[in-house]
């Protein structure tokens, strides 16, 4: 009777364990939403053309430049992982200048296109002109 009692004593007790685990598991809703919201940003694109205007205080430029079938002015956020460089030396963003060509690369975040990188250079077909 004893044996019984004890047995039966356990296995309450192992019941009310193993619910209040289950009660304190986070859902796994939660961490798919999460999982879902990290991807926010998109590849890495790329976007050529002629500098249209700065704005240091904005942290922004525009770029002339030519997409498939049409030319059109590009706006790029920059932040503080934005890298900027001229012959492979870092410059400031206040160096860049109205007219100066450059090639970014560009991730899309919702209706932003934030540049991580420009390089400013001399357009491929720049030097036949000349």
């Amino acid at each position: 009777m004893k044996k019984m009692f004890f047995l039966l004593t356990l296995l309450v007790l192992i019941a009310v364990v193993s619910r209040a685990e289950a009660i304190q598991k986070p859902a796994p809703e939660p961490a798919q939403s999460t999982a879902s919201e990290k991807p926010r940003m998109g590849k890495i694109e790329k976007f050529s053309g002629t500098i249209e205007k700065v704005d240091e205080t904005g942290k922004m430029i525009g770029v002339r430049g030519k997409t498939t079938n049409e030319e059109k002015t590009l706006t790029f956020t920059i932040n503080k992982r934005t890298k900027i460089t001229k012959d492979k030396v870092p410059m400031p963003l206040g160096d860049l200048r109205k007219e100066m060509w450059v090639s970014i690369e560009y991730k899309k975040d919702m209706d932003k296109m934030i540049a991580v990188a420009i390089e400013v250079s001399i357009p491929k077909d720049g030097l036949k002109k000349k």
